[in-house]
């Protein structure tokens, strides 16, 4: 099973992002290498809605330019959802188009987990752990 490294400010800052949309849906992208987060970028959900995020693709250029620029990739794509911390219809979507972690947050739980989709076309859950402790 694959495993997402985050500190413990991460996940506080994880947190802020998402409660700082409310009552939409936040995103954000993490920085780093071999599924070890060393940076959060917060991204604009330009759809201001509580059930969908989307970025501006300018602003997704600018991301991964900078990440590049830092040596670094995009390791995992963040977003809360005002429900369970569970890929939606659309987040499957997507994830098969970006083959990266997905952190999901629900703002209504205070719970978060990680998904991946593999290899086999399936979405499984991938242990995140902080500061060396599985969340």
């Amino acid at each position: 099973m694959k495993t997402i490294f985050l500190t413990a400010a991460h996940i506080r800052r994880l947190i802020g992002i998402a409660k700082d949309a409310l009552p939409n849906e936040s995103c954000a992208f993490l920085l780093g290498h071999n599924y070890k987060v060393a940076e959060i970028l917060s991204m604009r959900n330009i759809d201001q809605s509580p059930i969908t995020f989307s970025i501006e693709p300018a602003e997704l250029i600018q991301a991964y330019k900078l990440a590049e620029s830092k040596g670094m990739e995009v390791i995992a794509i963040f977003h809360s959802h005002p429900t369970k911390a569970w890929p939606s219809s659309t987040d499957i979507k997507f994830m098969e188009i970006n083959p990266v972690v997905w952190i999901i947050y629900s703002t209504t739980e205070s719970q978060l987990k990680g998904f991946i989709h593999d290899d086999d076309g399936l979405i499984k859950e991938i242990d995140i752990k902080i500061n060396g402790f599985t969340a």
